[in-house]
């Protein structure tokens, strides 16, 4: 039990809070007997100032007081005592191991949750990569059998899709205006997508993904753009077959 005094410590309230602490104990276990003490003592200067007390090593001092000679330091233990503490210390080890168990426990499946969640996107990035592959060559292939008219089918897809859901800006100075369909075109065997609002076109390796961080994304996040995906890939399958 900790004790707080509030004002100034004299030898009556120390008696007071020994006689209320003890009548406390005896609440909750009669007959027992109060065996030592640690006080701590604040201090204040005539200034009204706190200050403490050092040894010659600078560290706050330490006053003991030994008990009388043949005075009990503390009781004996009975056995009835010596049963409780047994006792007291089995229950102790076996909340310590439930909880260590418990602990290691959740630990293994929080591992086995993170080897699970590495495998599926391991998983997930090979089954990525393997799309974006067949992604690049199926339009490597295309481009060599007949460039011109696999070109011409995709913008036919694309245009399909702008004109089925006419898109507009949404944001700022674009907001309402319809928005400029992209066009692909052919430049030295490769593949060049162009669009009216960009300085020039760019060199991509399929029409319609690029693979980012494991994650195939999409040239654009937009309904238009994966309505147009879908009509390509009827393109790539089309134009791919025998």
């Amino acid at each position: 039990m900790r004790v707080k005094i509030k004002g100034e410590i004299t030898v009556e309230r120390l008696a007071e809070a020994l006689q209320a602490a003890t009548e406390k104990f005896e609440d909750a276990r009669p007959g027992c007997k109060i065996y030592g003490a640690n006080l701590y003592l604040t201090a204040y200067d005539a200034d009204g100032l706190p200050f403490d007390l050092a040894d010659h090593r600078g560290e706050p001092l330490w006053l003991s007081l030994s008990a009388k000679s043949g005075e009990l330091v503390r009781p004996a233990l009975s056995a009835e005592g010596e049963e409780r503490r047994q006792k007291a210390k089995e229950e102790a080890r076996k909340i310590k191991e439930e909880a260590e168990a418990k602990a290691n426990a959740e630990y293994q499946q929080a591992m086995a949750k993170h080897a699970q969640e590495r495998e599926a996107r391991r998983a997930k990035e090979a089954e990525a990569t393997s799309q974006f592959e067949w992604l690049n060559t199926t339009t490597a292939a295309l481009l060599e059998r007949d460039a011109e008219h696999f070109i011409s089918a995709l913008n036919e897809a694309v245009q399909a899709a702008w004109d089925e859901l006419k898109p507009v800006g949404t944001q700022g100075k674009k907001k309402g205006i319809p928005t400029p369909c992209p066009i692909f075109s052919l430049y030295e065997d490769g593949l060049l997508l162009s669009v009216d609002t960009w300085k020039a076109p760019r060199r991509v390796l399929n029409p319609m993904l690029t693979l980012s961080g494991g994650e195939l994304k999409p040239f654009w996040a937009s309904d238009v753009w994966a309505n147009a995906m879908n009509r390509m890939v009827d393109v790539l399958d089309t134009s791919n077959e025998p």
